[in-house]
């Protein structure tokens, strides 16, 4: 088995970051009985006519399901035959970026979302800029909503050139392009039929067998910062978790 995995998912909002791993989670049978029957309860009441709404898996607070969008992040356990797992699903709106750099500080790698109608958006390279910060050197662009451009190659394509080019602003060590549709499974964990085209490895297939390992090693104090704390007018203090290093005072 590959050693455990520890990845983010972020991008635009409504790009369908919590759909993907709800998906990637019901497919693989990676839950439990209970959580299968209320997922499928949850979703007919849901705005989905009563297909399964895979969202609801990650989205647990009741203000994420009122409003349709993630709001913190929503950190996931899971393991298949080949690797064990950690994903962070983060905000994709604007007001919780904060939020989305808090899962960022944790992760090896980094799935992007791009809607595949839409493309790149302000939001979806301000993520992407987060991630490189945090450190983060691999990089899996999923272009997401392939059923509604109707699995066209030539818009995969469209988009696929506008990250190669995102790529090379940021100077990526490692990057692939996926195209999903995570409502519908298309190249979620089973390779997809509607795109024939496509003869790469499924998302999960990918995760699975990535190489991860840092070749460099971080050296001296670093703690991404979290919150900035002021009590009173006299203080500032700045609060996170110390990723390596140790100071005194």
């Amino acid at each position: 088995m590959n050693g455990l995995l520890k990845f983010i998912t972020c991008g635009s909002v409504d790009d369908g970051k919590s759909t993907l791993i709800g998906h990637m989670l019901y497919d693989a049978k990676l839950l439990f009985a209970d959580q299968e029957h209320a997922l499928e309860l949850d979703s007919k009441v849901g705005s989905r006519e009563g297909k399964i709404d895979y969202s609801l898996l990650l989205d647990g607070l009741m203000a994420e399901r009122e409003q349709g969008i993630t709001i913190d992040v929503a950190y996931r356990y899971f393991t298949t035959e080949k690797r064990s797992f950690i994903v962070a699903d983060t905000p994709g709106h604007e007001e919780y970026t904060r939020n989305m750099a808090v899962g960022a500080s944790f992760a090896d790698l980094a799935v992007i979302l791009v809607d595949a109608s839409l493309g790149i958006q302000v939001q979806t390279r301000r993520h992407v800029r987060i991630c490189a910060l945090m450190g983060i050197r691999h990089f899996v662009f999923a272009v997401n909503k392939m059923d509604l451009t109707n699995y066209k190659q030539q818009e995969f394509k469209k988009i696929e050139k506008e990250i190669k080019k995102l790529a090379i602003d940021l100077e990526f060590e490692n990057m692939i392009v996926i195209p999903v549709s995570a409502t519908e499974g298309d190249n979620v964990t089973i390779k997809s039929k509607n795109m024939p085209w496509y003869t790469g490895d499924t998302l999960l297939g990918y995760l699975e067998n990535v190489d991860v390992d840092q070749e460099t090693t971080e050296e001296g104090f670093i703690l991404p910062v979290q919150r900035v704390c002021r009590p009173n007018s006299e203080f500032r203090g700045f609060q996170g978790q110390i990723a390596c290093g140790n100071i005194k005072k």
